[in-house]
């Protein structure tokens, strides 16, 4: 076994003991650094200013004696330096007391090289384990603190959903001791890309947490169900003072936005009391006012315009149904596709009379047009019907406010009548469209750009784009990409960034990410393994 660096102390009155010792130690482990001392007190002292891992000590000595240097060393928190007793045959039972009250071993006097040999090795290999272990549990330690806030998330995303159970409803109660008034604060950013989101809403946590330091302790975490936004749950030192704060927010908020050009809002939940962590009905309010951006997405503060009683869907007559279902047959009959956006309009208009939950409105628009519109027999198949009823429920889900339902029912609408009339207006677009996406494939090109580049609504070309090449807009740019990066890997030399760049990534690690992700190998890997 090789020896590892160590440092040791030879405490001993007689000078010409305590020196021999030393220079036996010096001689078999050269690489140790070794004291001396002549009495307890001097040991003491050494042991507490230097690092020193075994000490070899005599028992009798003046104004300190080994025992009692044994006794304060172990008093003063030093546990893991190994004490050998040095003796004479008569002391054996001081020695063996002394090995009760912490010392590791003992050696008699003489004390004979091979003697010395095998305690230094015995205490070299307790020294090695020991070290093992504390290294291991500065890892796991590590572990659980690295994991701690992640945890502590998890159970608050469960306390705001009401999933909480008992046991885990204390641990978070002990872990943070909180007391007194708090409230829940949904907030988000309205992203242009998916992938921006992550980057903002941990933007948003950090200015969330500093601005309200004054007035409360906070913490910020996304909600396991829905990834759109995040969760404040706030104590409030002084609830009096919460409407500084809250007025403080807001105008920080509101700075931010302007910095970086994009619309942030959030909502306040009612408040509760921590004793009973009542988080969830506080939760449930902050979401009923968040799902009101359907109606009214320019709103950043929403508590300040939304009422709390929630109005149900109105209720529209069989006849106005018929009218509206009448309409879209006339529209269908005499070719004017583009009163179908008044129509549809008009319609929901009715329908949200006293701005009913979003998610009532949706389902119940949607099971009005799959249920009463096939009845108008106008001529379409049950599979095509069948596959539109499909896109139907994915498109009306996934709008995020009052137009755009609008616009995705009429594409819809429009869709179905193209299907109908076999127009090949269609396809024709569509193979101008990848031609236009092959050549400007470096630009940041977004659904909406390239709509209007060809003269359509948003919502009506992100379904023709869908019939055509049956992927969604985003899902084909990924594709057209990396097939492209793919490419100009393998049959030109340039390099990484520059690839990047031409497939329209200006960030290289969000290539770097996406590529892994769809090739199973980071550009160099898939360069080196394919060339």
């Amino acid at each position: 076994m090789n020896s590892i660096p160590l440092g040791v102390l030879v405490v001993d009155d007689e000078a010409r003991q305590r020196r021999g010792l030393a220079a036996m130690v010096r001689d078999l482990r050269p690489e140790y650094e070794v004291w001396e001392a002549k009495n307890g007190k001097d040991a003491l002292t050494i042991s507490l200013s230097q690092p020193i891992q075994i000490v070899f000590t005599d028992i009798q000595m003046p104004i300190m004696n080994g025992i009692e240097y044994l006794q304060q060393l172990r008093t003063s928190g030093q546990h893991e330096t190994k004490v050998i007793l040095v003796t004479v045959y008569q002391e054996f039972s001081y020695a063996q007391q002394a090995v009760r009250y912490g010392a590791n071993d003992y050696l008699v006097k003489p004390v004979q090289s091979q003697q010395l040999v095998e305690v230094i090795q015995q205490m070299e290999k307790i020294i090695v384990e020991e070290q093992g272990a504390l290294g291991e549990n500065r890892t796991a330690l590590n572990q659980i603190e690295q994991s701690m806030p992640a945890f502590v998330e998890h159970l608050f995303s469960r306390c705001v959903t009401d999933k909480l159970q008992p046991n885990e409803k204390s641990l978070l109660k002990s872990h943070f001791g909180w007391q007194g008034v708090g409230e829940v604060l949904a907030l988000g950013a309205s992203a242009s890309r998916p992938e921006d989101i992550y980057a903002w809403n941990s933007k948003l946590r950090n200015t969330v947490v500093e601005i309200l330091r004054p007035w409360a302790a906070s913490v910020v975490f996304p909600l396991e169900t829905d990834k759109d936004h995040v969760i404040a749950v706030v104590n409030w030192r002084d609830r009096a003072e919460g409407r500084e704060a809250k007025s403080t927010l807001q105008a920080g908020l509101k700075k931010v936005e302007q910095q970086q050009a994009i619309p942030i809002w959030f909502a306040w939940g009612q408040p509760f009391g921590f004793d009973e962590m009542q988080l969830s009905q506080s939760h449930e309010k902050a979401a009923r006012l968040i799902s009101m951006r359907f109606y009214t997405p320019h709103i950043r503060c929403l508590n300040l315009v939304v009422s709390d009683d929630e109005q149900p869907v109105q209720e529209v007559s069989t006849h106005e149904q018929m009218v509206f279902l009448k309409s879209i047959e006339s529209a269908i009959s005499n070719g004017e596709l583009n009163q179908l956006l008044d129509e549809v309009h008009h319609f929901i208009g009715r329908m949200t009379q006293g701005y009913p939950p979003p998610d009532a409105l949706k389902a119940k628009l949607t099971h009005l047009l799959l249920v009463r519109l096939p009845r108008l027999n106008i001529g379409w198949s049950e599979e095509v019907f069948s596959r539109y009823s499909e896109q139907l429920n994915r498109a009306v889900e996934e709008t995020p406010c009052l137009s755009h339902l609008e616009d995705c029912i009429t594409a819809w609408l429009k869709g179905l009548i193209l299907e109908l009339d076999g127009s090949s207006k269609g396809e024709s677009i569509m193979k101008k469209c990848k031609e236009f996406l092959d050549a400007h494939l470096h630009e940041d090109l977004s659904l909406e750009i390239v709509a209007r580049r060809f003269h359509y609504n948003a919502s009506y070309f992100s379904i023709l784009f869908k019939n055509y090449f049956g992927l969604s807009f985003t899902e084909y740019m990924v594709k057209l990409r990396m097939q492209k990066a793919q490419h100009l890997l393998l049959h030109t030399d340039a390099k990484v960034v520059e690839i990047s760049r031409q497939v329209g990534y200006k960030d290289i690690k969000y290539f770097f990410k996406v590529f892994k992700k769809n090739v199973m190998h980071t550009p160099e890997e898939f360069r080196r393994k394919f060339i």
